[in-house]
């Protein structure tokens, strides 16, 4: 795939103490016009038509993209539609920001550009990242955190990258746990302050100094590699060891050559970012190149004998070539003056394999030589979970190891998730009432699970805590035919499945009268929640347009809910955000059916006993549904992910729309055949109950 680094803008609101944009002294624009965004455009258009079998990402990057304003990413999609009309489904978008400028206007043109996630920086240490000329750290790190809020409510992933610096060496630990306690769903990699030129040695760190830094964290990491997710560079080294994948980043791949350009407001272009801020690599301009005139620029060749000249010179007789590929160029040329030479960072590569990561992963081979649980069943190359609980026989004593230290519960995934955790949590309070647990503050799932006889208290947990996880999609077992989450959570709570799949809430389920008093009830009621966090899980607007017409005119009372931001479906009575998890649960009883997709309202219903005619595509009703339900599975359409497009090896999809359209699979469920197996849980009049809290 060709790489784009496209920085339409220079201009930044942030005066980072180690940003080269800042110090970098141009005549050229500071912000792109829109004669060169379409020319842009159009020699994008240009290139995928030369090339029917190549993609291209464009990076949006700065300075800081989103002091364009909302209305330039508009403009760029206008000129997309409108340049790139036979190959857009070949452009794909992400972005770099600081997130300090978000606002909810610029959700729905990044959306339609495609970008479900943006990637960021951040330093919780005061006076490195900051707002104007003064450096306001402090005012940047409230935007910062209120922009994650507004992220997480938009449904939007995001990732953090942390420059290690001198001022990150003293506390490596703290930044690990304020960093992975956000919470970022798109990851977290620490990079080492890379400085070009004399100067800012107070922030200045070696190779050395670096991989003793990533040590004091990849015990941890190690330790707990399923709850935090992908942290780099650990994720893809163990990775590249345990499978010998050669999954790598552009400065490990030894393949940058002729597949990166930067362009900047003024048109010209470079090869990346960094060789655009230190003035390397000039290959001219868009007004007057095309992308495959650039790609063939003569400058590029020493770049590509990198990967013939190294292995015979500097890298000779390295064993680590195949995951290193002597680093960076760009470090190279710092190092030495010339692309032909190694990275200044290779030892530090080299040392946190030799000394952290081959001993961890020889120490997990040996762990499977031995026999011990999951050996027989792990997939090649599967990391293994994190021991904190053992599950059962070992008597009837409590199965928790260590020193007695409350062991804290880091809750990950949706809200139909927590109920699952919640249930679980009271089979152990069940067999262990001794046995509590801390739940690491999230406002998302504080409602579900506050009240809880299992949860001691809700807070912030301290560095060295000890933690569960519930990330059960990340669980060894998870791969296995059959695998349930509710069985695989029962599993990492210290539990020894079978268990009964029997939900329970830690709250008084009751109606409010205030709300159910103006919902205009009939005799037949209907509860409707088409949306769900991933939009591939979603049927068509229209489609359930059509299914609630069709119910209406059976005088059939049709209410919707979902949160506010949800599509409305015309026709039916809007509870759109009126209705706390809580509350609809008290709501569900006065419906004589539930038509819902994968999502919270479809665990609800189950858990009130209410029948539901459930929805399927790109997951499974046989890992995630009940039974008691009805269940309509949509026949596949794709062949490039047969295990499920949003399945394992494909999470990051989850929050992607489906680039089929209106030939989704959802869509390929018959309103009338929804309607059918309504009309026969109206006709049978049976419901399936599940536990909730006595009052």
């Amino acid at each position: 795939m060709a790489t784009v680094i496209f920085k339409p803008t220079e201009a930044c609101n942030s005066r980072c103490v180690y940003c080269d944009v800042i110090k970098k002294k141009t005549s050229g624009a500071k912000m792109m016009d829109f004669a060169t965004l379409a020319i842009f455009f159009k020699r994008v258009n240009e290139f995928l038509l030369e090339r029917p079998r190549e993609k291209m990402e464009i990076i949006w990057h700065g300075g800081e993209p989103l002091l364009l304003g909302p209305g330039y990413f508009e403009r760029a999609l206008l000129y997309q539609e409108k340049y790139c009309s036979e190959t857009f489904s070949r452009i794909r978008h992400s972005i770099q920001s600081n997130l300090t400028l978000l606002s909810r206007e610029f959700f729905e043109p990044l959306r339609k550009l495609g970008i479900t996630r943006i990637s960021s920086s951040y330093d919780p240490i005061p006076h490195i990242r900051g707002i104007g000329a003064k450096r306001d750290s402090e005012a940047y790190n409230k935007k910062f955190l209120d922009s994650i809020q507004l992220l997480n409510e938009e449904g939007f992933d995001w990732g953090v990258i942390y420059v290690v610096t001198k001022q990150s060496l003293e506390k490596p630990l703290e930044i690990f746990r304020f960093l992975t306690n956000l919470a970022p769903r798109g990851g977290l990699m620490f990079n080492p302050v890379l400085l070009y030129g004399p100067g800012l040695d107070h922030i200045r760190i070696t190779p050395h100094e670096y991989v003793n830094f990533l040590g004091a964290i990849f015990p941890t990491w190690w330790r707990g590699r399923n709850d935090f997710g992908y942290i780099e560079p650990f994720s893809s080294t163990a990775r590249n060891l345990i499978e010998e994948t050669k999954s790598l980043m552009c400065v490990d791949s030894g393949g940058c050559a002729y597949s990166h350009i930067d362009v900047l407001p003024d048109g010209r272009a470079s090869h990346c970012g960094r060789s655009a801020d230190w003035g390397l690599l000039d290959y001219g301009c868009i007004q007057e190149n095309s992308f495959s005139r650039i790609f063939s620029d003569p400058q590029r060749e020493i770049l590509a004998r990198r990967n013939e000249v190294l292995p015979e010179t500097e890298c000779k007789g390295c064993r680590f070539w195949n995951v290193c590929h002597g680093g960076c160029p760009l470090d190279g040329w710092l190092a030495g003056g010339s692309f032909l030479h190694k990275s200044g960072w290779c030892r530090a590569r080299k040392a946190l394999i030799e000394k952290y990561v081959e001993p961890a992963v020889n120490g997990e081979r040996a762990f499977e030589g031995n026999g011990l649980p999951h050996q027989q069943h792990r997939r090649p190359g599967a990391l293994a979970p994190p021991v904190t609980l053992r599950s059962e026989p070992y008597g009837g004593t409590d199965p928790i190891q260590g020193d007695g230290a409350p062991i804290w519960i880091n809750p990950i995934g949706g809200l139909g998730d927590a109920l699952m955790v919640s249930s679980v949590l009271k089979q152990v309070f069940d067999k262990y009432p001794s046995r509590k647990y801390c739940l690491v503050e999230r406002t998302k799932y504080r409602e579900i699970l506050e009240g809880h006889p299992a949860i001691e208290r809700i807070g912030y947990p301290p560095p060295d805590a000890v933690f569960v996880s519930t990330a059960y999609w990340r669980h060894v077992d998870f791969g296995l035919p059959g695998a349930r989450p509710f069985q695989v959570l029962g599993r990492l709570f210290g539990l020894q499945p079978p268990l009964e799949e029997k939900l329970f809430a830690p709250w008084t389920i009751e109606q409010d009268p205030f709300l159910d008093e103006r919902i205009p009830w009939k005799r037949s009621n209907i509860l409707i929640c088409p949306a769900s966090e991933s939009p591939r899980k979603q049927m068509s607007i229209d489609r359930w347009e059509n299914l609630v017409r069709m119910l209406r005119e059976m005088n059939i009372g049709v209410i919707q809910a979902g949160r506010l931001e949800d599509p409305y479906v015309r026709g039916a009575y809007s509870l759109l955000g009126m209705t706390t998890p809580r509350l609809l649960t008290g709501l569900l009883g006065r419906f004589d059916a539930v038509i819902t997709v994968d999502n919270f309202v479809m665990h609800a219903a189950k858990l009130c006993g209410v029948p539901a005619v459930v929805l399927w595509g790109p997951t499974d009703h046989r890992v995630y549904g009940y039974s008691g339900h009805v269940h309509l599975r949509a026949e596949k359409t794709c062949d490039e992910y047969p295990g499920g497009c949003i399945g394992a090896g494909a999470a990051s999809l989850y929050t992607t729309v489906c680039p089929k359209g209106s030939a989704r699979c959802l869509d390929l469920i018959d309103p009338v055949s929804i309607r059918r197996a309504v009309m026969s849980i109206l006709q049978a009049g049976s419901k399936v109950v599940g536990e909730v809290k006595d009052s």
